[in-house]
């Protein structure tokens, strides 16, 4: 009877976080470019580790933007690289006759290394007003930088959390992680238009250089390899109020980025990305991880403490329908601005799915350590192999 009281008070506090998010997405309105490009220079920043089948695509896709060549400056930083990445930018920049030319920097032994000394070092050497990043094996459409731009111009904010979209062309197993990741973007969307942002994703943001040097950048995080875009927003939100951040709902704004190649590559990459949550201080952001957390794990165990006890069955079949009913409106939603509506035929498949990886990654990512991309992490420090 008590854990079955306990059960309904987290679903009850689960439905309610996701009601908001999903009110806050439904009120999102779409933002639609205007004609005229707006006169502000942004500066694109990459970091690049070992991208040498990604790079060409990258680079591809960026020389592509519609924006004027005098505003726009493309930085790729090589975060000491083992591969062809390098040569595979400067033969780029040798053949490349088009405006949008890049620039390489290699990250040396003095400026650190990881994702966020490449973007540090890589903003210390734009000019922009605006920056954006994105990732090594993301592409995006012409438009991509220009609506991104417009909508800084008609709102100001001085964060801009863009949308990220995953390639499900990897099979079933890929086609489940860009559900799985749709429900992430999703709730990042809902939860900043509800005014509370809790989640963003590094391979579409965008904020004002004066944000950046007045939160102190990355500082205050670097102990943790993960969360360049997490504790950034944290940072900004702090120090311009969570009324600064906007989510740019916009099918040209898209960014598109690969889902991992079988289940290995998958653990390792939720690891990386759950190993920041040990230096979260944002309590919106701990409570809701938490929440999050223990509706999981009540999926997972009344799922196990049914074979073991057929009592504990209707408990689960009704928490499994509980939360399917809860998430199934927001998904419905975001699904069909992203065009990925076939997806959802995954849907309950997804939901235990990801009940059982949040609770194992959740405690994993915080007590094991990862590898990326030739690196061993820790929760603490980053080797490199």
């Amino acid at each position: 009877m008590i854990f079955t009281l306990i059960s309904v008070i987290i679903f009850i506090g689960y439905a309610i976080l996701i009601l908001v998010i999903t009110i806050g997405w439904l009120k999102l309105k779409i933002f639609r470019e205007t004609d005229s490009l707006p006169e502000i220079k942004v500066s694109i920043i990459v970091a690049a580790r070992n991208e040498t089948i990604n790079v060409p695509l990258l680079l591809s896709s960026l020389s592509n933007q519609n924006y004027p060549s005098h505003l726009l400056e493309i930085i790729i930083i090589d975060d000491h690289s083992t591969d062809s990445t390098s040569r595979l930018v400067e033969e780029f920049i040798a053949l490349e006759k088009d405006s949008h030319i890049p620039k390489l920097i290699t990250l040396g032994k003095k400026d650190g290394s990881g994702k966020k000394a490449a973007i540090d070092c890589g903003i210390k050497a734009s000019t922009g007003e605006l920056i954006v990043i994105t990732d090594a094996d993301c592409t995006a459409g012409n438009l991509w930088i220009s609506t991104i731009a417009s909508f800084y111009k008609m709102h100001g904010p001085q964060m801009i959390l863009g949308p990220v979209s995953m390639s499900d062309n990897e099979g079933f197993f890929g086609k489940l992680q860009a559900l799985e990741f749709m429900s992430l973007i999703s709730s990042a969307a809902g939860s900043c238009n509800a005014g509370f942002p809790i989640l963003a994703n590094g391979a579409n943001i965008a904020f004002t250089r004066l944000a950046y040097e007045s939160c102190g950048g990355f500082s205050g995080n670097l102990q943790y390899p993960s969360g360049d875009d997490i504790f950034l927003m944290m940072n900004i939100k702090r120090r311009f109020g969570t009324e600064t951040i906007r989510f740019l709902r916009s099918e040209s704004a898209i960014v598109i980025t690969p889902a991992a190649h079988g289940l290995k590559p998958f653990i390792q990459q939720r690891l990386r990305w759950i190993s920041k949550s040990r230096g979260y201080t944002d309590f919106l952001l701990i409570v809701t991880s938490i929440l999050v957390f223990l509706t999981n794990s009540l999926l997972v165990f009344t799922a196990f403490a049914s074979v073991v006890n057929p009592g504990y069955f209707r408990l689960f079949l009704g928490l499994y329908l509980l939360k399917m009913i809860i998430d199934l409106p927001l998904m419905l939603n975001y699904s069909n601005f992203q065009r990925s509506k076939s997806l959802m035929i995954l849907f309950p498949l997804m939901e235990l799915l990801n009940a059982v990886y949040t609770l194992l990654i959740g405690i994993a990512g915080n007590i094991g350590t990862y590898e990326w991309k030739g690196r061993h992490v820790s929760n603490r420090r980053m080797e490199r192999r």
